[in-house]
């Protein structure tokens, strides 16, 4: 047996245009109510000391996952906030 093991790629039923038109309003809400809290914590009293903690940091990393990367965003998703928990 070689060590040439690859994970099962798990394909949708559904087409990439099926899935975008599912689920873009949700995707759309999501990510609007994630601005909304960051704009009330910001302008809160000393929301300005608040937009440097480590939370939300993770929050931002996400984002740059969202961003740049390519394939198991959730995984990476998960990484991220599983590693927060032990800080």
């Amino acid at each position: 047996m070689t060590g040439d093991l690859k994970k099962p790629v798990l394909r949708s039923p559904k087409t990439a245009e099926e899935l975008l038109d599912m689920y873009f309003l949700d995707a759309r809400s999501q990510m609007l109510e994630t601005a909304a809290i960051l704009d009330r914590i910001e302008r809160a009293e000393g929301g300005a000391e608040a937009m440097d903690d480590h939370r939300l940091k993770k929050l931002r990393d996400v984002c740059n996952i969202l961003k740049n990367g390519r394939g198991n965003r959730a995984e990476q998703f998960l990484m991220l906030f599983s590693e927060s928990q032990t800080q």
